[in-house]
């Protein structure tokens, strides 16, 4: 049997290799909207609010490319507010886009077809 100054020595040696090791934080997946998507008459804000969104997160879009076609816009605050597309704005348009969160703050996405963002198409996260 080990004495307690060994079983004390290996107990230290195993919390400081634990120590070392990478924290492992788990990330989520977001399908926006649920159900319903990427879509006009989705309460994107209501959506968002019971959802804590981390760096390393991934938002999915998916939306309908037929006669409701829908895309998805990075933007900045001036344009989410005014539902403008600047003319360098990163732009998905795959139906089945997925975002990585991958820093921290707020991100802000519309729908660049004309008419969705002041329809409600458009999405605010903050990111921890």
């Amino acid at each position: 049997m080990a004495s307690p100054k060994v079983a004390l020595a290996a107990m230290a040696v195993i919390v400081a290799v634990a120590a070392l090791l990478p924290a492992t934080a788990s990330t989520a997946s977001y399908t926006v909207g649920d159900d319903s998507g990427w879509d006009v008459g989705v309460d994107y804000r209501a959506w968002a609010s019971g959802r804590k969104f981390r760096v390393g997160d991934t938002l999915e879009f998916l939306y309908s490319l037929g006669e409701a076609e829908h895309n998805v816009v990075l933007v900045d605050a001036q344009s989410f507010a005014a539902c403008t597309v600047p003319s360098n704005a990163p732009t998905l348009t795959t139906d089945d886009d997925k975002v990585s969160l991958t820093q921290a703050g707020q991100w802000l996405f519309i729908c660049g077809i004309e008419g969705h963002c002041q329809d409600g198409m458009k999405l605010a996260v903050n990111v921890h």
